[in-house]
């Protein structure tokens, strides 16, 4: 399994196991103990929308998520699929900004 793979597997199950204030303490985590990533704000901002998808995705299999989708997206004022969309890319954003502040200075 891919060091991707299994970043957004450890977003996922932290998440589903503690919440969603977890997501950045997996990515500054992962930005101090993976130093071999060339990217890894960019790492940390993928695997985290693929882990929160992966939540969706089997929440999606256990009830209603269109419904919420749209009765929750319809009280913020967006149509479901936008709602679906800020679910993703909160956690993204969240652990790119943590894998940012917690990436070691480059030398100079």
């Amino acid at each position: 399994m891919r060091p991707a793979h299994q970043l957004a597997l450890v977003f996922a199950g932290a998440t589903a196991a503690a919440g969603w204030w977890t997501v950045p303490i997996v990515a500054a985590i992962w930005v101090r103990v993976a130093p071999r990533d060339r990217r890894p704000v960019l790492s940390c901002t993928v695997a985290a929308a693929a882990g929160c998808a992966l939540l969706l995705g089997w929440t999606a299999l256990q009830g209603p998520v269109a419904a919420v989708a749209q009765r929750v997206g319809g009280a913020v004022g967006l149509p479901p699929w936008a709602f679906v969309l800020v679910t993703l890319l909160f956690p993204a954003f969240l652990a790119g900004a943590a894998a940012q502040a917690a990436r070691p200075a480059a030398p100079r």
